[in-house]
């Protein structure tokens, strides 16, 4: 018999009052202990994420450390591809470790569930204490917060980079054309590349953009904000109820007709964008700045004379230029509150050693010129045999903090280098975040929200394939706006934006 999602949450409830009252299971290494000892290494144990390897515990590197800060480290690696169910199993257990990762909160609703009954600790007041954690951009910690309290470290990314416009320079070139600056610009380069055979093969093959799916990642260029945006009013409301996020369907509506788009964008996957950019079917796409060099690399095997450039997305009908900024971590990192506060300060002093270079290095790399070694220009190039070893042996941290991860790379000419960190620069004058990011999931949406974003996007690539028009789109967007579950949901997240 199915549980309703009311009945399941309680059930949730009652199993993390449970678990609060109870001890962990053995395979906790040193979870249970009452205090460190200033001989003993204090044991810490943490359950984490890998996509490939799983690194012994017993890599050089992890050793170092342990005898840097007095620790024993015990690392547990689940495969990526299970790893919620294996979370949610191990929770079910009581079975925890020290420090667990999970991938999001508003995600993972077992474990929201758990933080929000105090199963982990409150570290608002700590993370001040830590020089190198701290430094962390506010934005982040703020992302991250529930009910305004930091419950977790974040795995750190960068806020911004993630967006910018890849464009075939060589193509660029030859049809005597300038990266554009505008939405008509943009237009005008994707018709060019597609009817003007850029490729110089003498066939028609070529197609101005490509993008996967419901392009809701290229909506936010026309100014219709980052998930959320506030209306005139003040009210937060969802992005795709804006005259911008309409202004965009119809742009990419107006060029597929013209057929500018690679038309096989509704059932393509994510990683033929790269295929479609290698093989000179399309001209331009948004995606990390750093993939424009990267891809050149592999381009230039094949076609020597060819080029991808990173540039600055083209300026919206409004006359400013629009970028989204990543909530800047992906992956939480929740320490068990069965630990002591003697215990928990441990375990903070690890995460802000490694929130340093020299120590995230030490676990990602190894040891410094034996298993790799460092360019004059900062660079790092791991030997073949550490990067096997060393493989997703970082999974565990929350890491260091590069601006610009998105945009170098080992090995980059210093002028890419320096023409993409000013990208960057630029780019985090102006991008905005999700508003709503770090609010906790309501009910209506665990229950409705799955069904919510596939009809939404359903439409969307509809309606730039034109078999629905710009009109039932109002009246699509108009249906959610009378609905009243959905108007529960607009209303429950305005709430907690007050």
């Amino acid at each position: 018999m199915k549980m309703n999602s009311k009945k399941m949450l309680t059930a949730i409830f009652a199993l993390v009052l449970t678990f609060s009252m109870a001890g962990c299971g053995s395979k906790s290494s040193g979870t249970a202990s009452s205090g460190v000892s200033e001989d003993k290494p204090t044991d810490i144990s943490v359950t984490t994420i890998t996509f490939g390897g799983t690194p012994s515990n017993d890599l050089e590197g992890l050793q170092e450390i342990g005898k840097k800060l007095n620790v024993k480290l015990h690392i547990n690696y689940i495969p990526a591809n299970n790893i919620g169910e294996k979370l949610n199993a191990l929770l079910a257990s009581k079975d925890l470790t020290d420090v667990m990762f999970v991938e999001y909160l508003e995600s993972a609703p077992a474990y929201l569930s758990a933080v929000q009954q105090g199963a982990f600790w409150d570290l608002t007041p700590y993370i001040k204490d830590y020089p190198n954690l701290s430094q962390y951009p506010e934005s982040v910690w703020n992302n991250l917060k529930v009910d305004g309290k930091i419950m977790s470290l974040p795995r750190i990314r960068p806020l911004d980079g993630h967006m910018a416009m890849s464009i075939r320079q060589d193509w660029l070139d030859k049809l005597g054309l300038k990266a554009p600056t505008t939405m008509d610009e943009l237009y005008n380069v994707m018709e060019a590349f597609t009817k003007n055979d850029p490729d110089g093969d003498g066939k028609a093959n070529t197609y101005g953009l490509a993008f996967v799916g419901a392009p809701t990642g290229l909506m936010p260029m026309f100014g219709a904000g980052n998930g959320w945006t506030q209306d005139s009013s003040g009210k937060l409301i969802p992005d795709w109820w804006t005259p911008q996020f309409k202004e965009g369907m119809a742009f990419l509506n107006k060029a597929y007709k013209a057929g500018l788009i690679l038309p096989d964008f509704p059932v393509m996957k994510s990683t033929q964008l790269k295929e479609m950019l290698l093989q000179s079917k399309a001209g331009i796409a948004v995606n990390n700045i750093i993939d424009s060099y990267n891809y050149s690399q592999d381009l230039q095997k094949v076609k020597p004379e060819a080029k991808l450039t990173a540039y600055e997305l083209p300026k919206a009908s409004d006359g400013a230029s629009h970028y989204t900024q990543a909530t800047g971590y992906y992956g939480q990192l929740l320490i068990n509150k069965k630990v002591s506060e003697d215990k928990l300060k441990k375990i903070l002093e690890v995460y802000d050693y490694t929130a340093t270079q020299e120590g995230y290095n030490l676990v990602a790399y190894g040891i410094k010129d034996k298993d790799y070694t460092v360019s004059a220009d900062g660079f790092i190039t791991q030997k073949e045999e550490s990067k096997k070893l060393y493989d997703n042996s970082s999974s565990w941290l929350s890491g260091y903090f590069n601006k610009y991860a998105r945009a170098e790379e080992p090995g980059i000419p210093a002028d890419i280098r320096d023409y993409n960190h000013k990208l960057v620069d630029s780019i985090s004058q102006v991008s905005v975040a999700d508003p709503t990011i770090g609010f906790s999931p309501s009910e209506v949406y665990l229950e409705n929200g799955a069904d919510w974003t596939k009809k939404k996007q359903d439409m969307m690539v509809n309606v730039i394939l034109g078999k629905n028009t710009l009109d039932e789109w109002d009246t699509f967007v108009r249906s959610y706006q009378e609905d009243s579950k959905f108007k529960k949901y607009v209303d429950e997240i305005n709430e907690q934006y007050k």
